[in-house]
């Protein structure tokens, strides 16, 4: 028996954690988002240097929400783990307000994620990365 296996076990825990994470993004929740995440996580955004740490994270998702509204939905593509590491290829499909009434945009965004299983056993987001699948569409 492979013990590196991905077993259902984690695999319901990374969509959980993903699923919780998007939860707090419909809810304008960052703390809920931030406890998604590993203290030493990246997110690698496209056309943007990447962000580092979990409180520049939480620094510049802070000023994001006070400029957009988001609602999210996800679907996964894919879900594998092997030992203390796993990933997640995700769809995740979302309506973007501005809250200064400057329009909407719907986006749907490919989205790669690297996770670390923590000393605890729960999984934590470590990398992130996501592009479009679309052009944003204006309304």
């Amino acid at each position: 028996m492979d013990t590196n296996a991905t077993t259902d076990d984690d695999v319901k825990a990374i969509k959980k954690l993903g699923e919780e994470f998007f939860a707090g993004v419909n809810a304008e929740d960052l703390d809920r988002r931030m406890a998604t995440m590993h203290p030493d996580v990246v997110i690698m955004p496209p056309d943007r240097p990447s962000i580092v740490g979990k409180e520049e994270i939480r620094r510049l998702s802070h000023d994001y929400a006070e400029t957009y509204e988001e609602k999210c939905s996800l679907i996964y593509d894919e879900v594998e783990a092997a030992g203390h590491w796993g990933f997640a290829r995700a769809t995740v499909n979302a309506i973007r307000t501005s809250k200064s009434g400057g329009g909407v945009e719907k986006m749907s965004l490919k989205n790669l994620w690297i996770l670390k299983r923590q000393a605890d056993g729960e999984w934590k987001f470590w990398r992130i990365t996501f592009n479009s699948t679309i052009s944003p569409q204006t309304s």
